[in-house]
């Protein structure tokens, strides 16, 4: 249960929303506001949070241990050719995904660029897409997989 909560992208767009807010707050704010204080402040018990749960899982679980040099992405763990087929197919619709809009992105910043956090804004937007598309993708492949096995 703990390692799906560590590994879930959920916890990662939490903490990309939690980093694209707390640069926002240091670049544009000069941090003597109490909001933008409270917004780094989350940000780092959020963090410390979160590696709170690795330590825990790593001491329950020290045959899955979560690596803190080189952490390989919970979707790219492919176990047999069928996981792989799955991550091959889901990564190339994120690819084709970021072909179109990176492109729109960069037209989206430079026509709103009076708007101070229209870059911080756009790359979270496609950082939460990329993990939609992602999780939605190898949803749908593993979920059809599940049913073809009943």
């Amino acid at each position: 249960m703990l390692e799906k909560v560590i590994r879930s992208p959920l916890a990662i767009m939490i903490s990309l929303f939690f980093a694209v807010t707390m640069l926002w707050s240091i670049y544009y704010g000069n941090l003597s506001n109490v909001v933008e204080q409270s917004v780094v402040l989350v940000f780092f018990l959020w963090t410390f949070i979160f590696l709170i749960m690795i330590i825990i899982h790593n001491k329950r679980s020290p045959e899955r241990r979560i690596s803190w040099k080189s952490w390989t992405p919970y979707e790219l763990k492919e176990e047999d050719e069928g996981q792989q087929w799955v991550t091959f197919q889901a990564t190339r619709k994120v690819y084709i995904f970021f072909y179109f809009a990176i492109p729109l992105g960069l037209v989206l910043v430079a026509v709103f660029r009076h708007i101070e956090a229209m870059p911080l804004f756009v790359l979270f937007v496609l950082g939460v897409t990329q993990y939609g598309i992602y999780w939605y993708e190898s949803r749908k492949y593993l979920n059809d997989q599940e049913e073809i096995e009943e």
